[in-house]
This record gives C-alpha cells, sequence and structure tokens, in this order.
C-alpha cells in the first residue's frame, strides 16, 4: 500500500514563487502554467524548465548566509 495520497490537489504556486520539483530535486521559480505543465526558471536566471503539477511544492526552508 503506497503512503501516497492521490485524491489530494496538486500544490497551486503563485508566479514568482520558489517551489521544490520533486522529480528532479530542484528548486525554481515558478514562472507560468501552459498546456497542463508548470514552467520553472532557476533561481539565478538561466533556461526554463517544465514539471508536472503533481511533481511541484513549496520548497524547503534552506538558511541564508550573509
Amino acid at each position: 500500500m503506497s503512503t501516497r495520497q492521490r485524491d489530494s490537489a496538486a500544490y497551486r504556486p503563485h508566479v514568482g514563487e520558489l517551489v521544490l520539483d520533486r522529480r528532479t530535486g530542484r528548486t525554481g521559480i515558478y514562472m507560468d502554467t501552459i498546456g497542463g505543465e508548470h514552467y520553472l526558471r532557476p533561481e539565478g536566471g538561466g533556461r526554463e524548465w517544465t514539471a508536472e503539477p503533481g511533481h511541484i511544492g513549496p520548497a524547503p526552508d534552506t538558511p541564508r548566509f550573509t
């Protein structure tokens, strides 16, 4: 039996929000949803990638050093 809840709604990020792509383990800025896929961009800029909505969640809190 799986511990995953398949009936729960997918996480719905806001534009500009830092999210976690659980499939790749990468964090990125949520840009938009087109054709049922979320478009994410690396925090420091760079090439966008797509992720399925079921693989996206809030980014974990990471310590920021100043």
